[in-house]
């Protein structure tokens, strides 16, 4: 997995590309790294770009949102394609995050 961050219109945009397994671990705490010190208080992880995400890429999604949760930050996902969509779905990612098409 690979990611850029972006600033747009007052919000934060980490954009995702490949998958998401086990071994992204390390790219997720770069980001959470980043919660404390930021100025924008929405990010968007737009995840269009994703070919693949597992059970363990969701867990992590999860701890993310826990993350950014305790510093005050809302995290919105955006541009799921149909698998992705689906296994967010199948999660009930709905009830912990904005899903934005």
């Amino acid at each position: 997995m690979e990611y850029s961050l972006l600033n747009k219109g007052g919000k934060k945009h980490v954009v995702f590309y490949g998958n998401i397994v086990p071994s992204s671990r390390s790219k997720f705490l770069e980001i959470t790294n980043d919660f404390p010190n930021s100025a924008q208080k929405q990010w968007v992880l737009e995840v269009g770009e994703l070919e693949y995400i597992d059970s363990a890429g969701l867990g992590m999604l999860i701890e993310l949102n826990e993350k950014a949760n305790e510093n005050g930050i809302k995290v919105s996902l955006s541009g799921a394609n149909t698998m992705v969509k689906r296994m967010f779905e199948l999660s009930k990612f709905e009830e912990l995050f904005e899903i934005i098409d």
